[in-house]
C-alpha cells in the first residue's frame, strides 16, 4: 500500500500568530493614542477658549453721583457719559466735578490706582433709572488703535432710592499694556439704544 506524506501545516499557522499579535497590539496603542491626543487637543482649545473670554477689565467702583451741572441737565435729562482717565490729576478732576456720591464697594479702591499700569474708564447716565446700581461695564475689547468699552444698563435693578437727583455710575481699570505705545486709542463706549460716545486719547 502506498503511504501518501501529509505536510504539518500547523507548525505554519502558529507561527504567523505571535506577529498578528504584534500588529494589533500596535493598532490598537495607534487608536489609543489618537484618542489621547484628540482629548488633549479639545482640552486645550477649550482651556484656551475659556482663558480668552475672561474680562480684560477689573471692577474699580459703582454708585451714583450729582455731577456739577446737575442743574443745567435737569431732572428729565436722559444722557449718557463717558470718561478715559489716565492720570491722578484727571482722576482728581472728575471727581471733583460732581457734587456728591454714594458708593458701593470699597471706596477707597480709588487710592490704590497704579496709573503707571492701569486707564481708569469710567461712565455715568443722567438721570435714569432712578433704583439701584444699574450701569456696569459688561466688556471692553481693544483691537490696536480702537477700543469699545460695552455698558449695560439694567432697567428692573431695585435698590435704595433716593431723594436727589443721583446719576448711576460704574468705573473699571484696564491694562496700560493692551494698548499700542505713544498713539492715540479711540474709545467707543456703547450703550443699546443710546448714540455711542466716541473719545481720543493716549493711554500708553
Amino acid at each position: 500500500m502506498e503511504v501518501i506524506e501529509v505536510e504539518d501545516t500547523t507548525a505554519a499557522i502558529r507561527e504567523p500568530l505571535p506577529s498578528l499579535r504584534l500588529t494589533a497590539a500596535v493598532l490598537v496603542l495607534a487608536a489609543l493614542l489618537a484618542v489621547v491626543s484628540t482629548v488633549g487637543r479639545n482640552w486645550g482649545e477649550t482651556a484656551a477658549a475659556a482663558y480668552s473670554s475672561q474680562p480684560s477689565f477689573r471692577y474699580v467702583n459703582s454708585g451714583w453721583i450729582s455731577p456739577q451741572d446737575s442743574q443745567v441737565a435737569g431732572p428729565f435729562a436722559d444722557e449718557l457719559r463717558a470718561f478715559v482717565i489716565v492720570s491722578q490729576e484727571e482722576l482728581d478732576t472728575f471727581q471733583t466735578s460732581y457734587i456728591s456720591k454714594a458708593t458701593r464697594g470699597n471706596p477707597t479702591s480709588l487710592g490704590r490706582i497704579d496709573f503707571e499700569t492701569s486707564v481708569l474708564l469710567a461712565a455715568y447716565y443722567l438721570w435714569r433709572p432712578v433704583k439701584g446700581d444699574p450701569l456696569a461695564v459688561a466688556d471692553v475689547v481693544v483691537d490696536g488703535n480702537k477700543a469699545v468699552v460695552q455698558l449695560d444698563l439694567n432697567q428692573d435693578a431695585q435698590g435704595r432710592e433716593y431723594a436727589y437727583l443721583y446719576a448711576p455710575m460704574t468705573m473699571v481699570a484696564v491694562e496700560r499694556s493692551l494698548f499700542p505705545s505713544d498713539e492715540t486709542v479711540e474709545f467707543i463706549f456703547k450703550l443699546a439704544g443710546h448714540p455711542s460716545i466716541t473719545l481720543n486719547d493716549t493711554p500708553n
